[in-house]
């Protein structure tokens, strides 16, 4: 399918406030897109209503062509791995029994971990590094750890489509390219489709092949980084002046921000 996901004229928002309203988005399958916009601006809110983690006040979200609120939650738990801002883990759970429950979806109730469940929930944590966590109770986890058990979990699910929003809140920088370099090893090697919320504009130039730049609750421009991430949208959306100069490795853009410090000084 060429859009696991779209949305249809949809509106969501907190309480009587609405964030987003009448906004429309296709998810191109088998790519990394990046939700990318300053703070407050409906990426987060976005990425919960084609998650099904909010509920709309209009339009509609399909998953897979069918309308994603009509379908079973485990049956979306099967195809949609969602990570959270700042999730929180059941009291006391250690590290091995919470990424245990990525597999729940594929399990009837009752019936018992399998050969497959053992191995997916040991690549994970293999994958984020978490290996040697597996018995320690994730309240007594650094920021960072928990950050990366969560993504554990998602990738147990084994899912074919992710949706995470910011999964390197929290994570140093080192950390902060391991999880995208396993994202993109995961979207190029297994073919998974993912979307990403994204304060580090330089991070989804480098990973994301699709980049949605949002303001105010709308869609400002999308496409490719070459396409969206210039010196004159980067101003529209974060009202940032920037020189805007091809990676040095890749040719991607990356965004170098000029403060009133670092700007240009007119001639008297």
């Amino acid at each position: 399918m060429t859009h696991p996901l779209q949305a249809r004229a949809i509106a969501a928002g907190y309480g009587k406030h609405r964030v987003i309203d009448g906004l429309d988005v296709e998810i191109a399958a088998g790519k990394i897109t990046a939700l990318v916009g300053p703070n407050a601006c409906g990426k987060s809110t976005l990425l919960k209503s084609i998650a099904r983690l909010l509920p709309l006040a209009a339009g509609s979200v399909l998953l897979e062509g069918s309308d994603i609120h009509a379908m079973p939650t485990r049956e979306v738990a099967r195809r949609l791995g969602i990570l959270p801002q700042s999730p929180i883990a059941p009291e006391s759970i250690t590290v091995g029994d919470l990424v245990w429950r990525g597999r729940h979806p594929h399990r009837r109730f009752g019936e018992r971990r399998t050969e497959t469940d053992d191995v997916l929930i040991a690549e994970a944590l293999a994958a984020t590094g978490t290996a040697e966590l597996v018995d320690r109770p994730v309240d007594q986890l650094s920021g960072g750890q928990r950050q990366r058990v969560w993504i554990a979990l998602a990738l147990a699910q084994d899912t074919p489509t992710l949706l995470l929003d910011e999964p390197t809140t929290y994570l140093d920088i080192a950390h902060q390219i391991e999880v995208m370099d396993l994202l993109a090893d995961l979207n190029e090697k297994a073919g998974k489709t993912i979307v990403l919320v994204s304060h580090d504009l330089n991070q989804a130039a480098l990973y994301a092949s699709v980049i949605v730049a949002m303001r105010d609750g709308r869609i400002v421009r999308q496409g490719t980084p070459d396409e969206v991430l210039d010196a004159r949208t980067v101003a529209d959306v974060f009202g940032l002046d920037c020189v805007v100069v091809p990676h040095p490795r890749t040719d991607r853009p990356q965004i170098f921000p000029l403060g009133r410090r670092h700007a240009p000084q007119e001639n008297h």
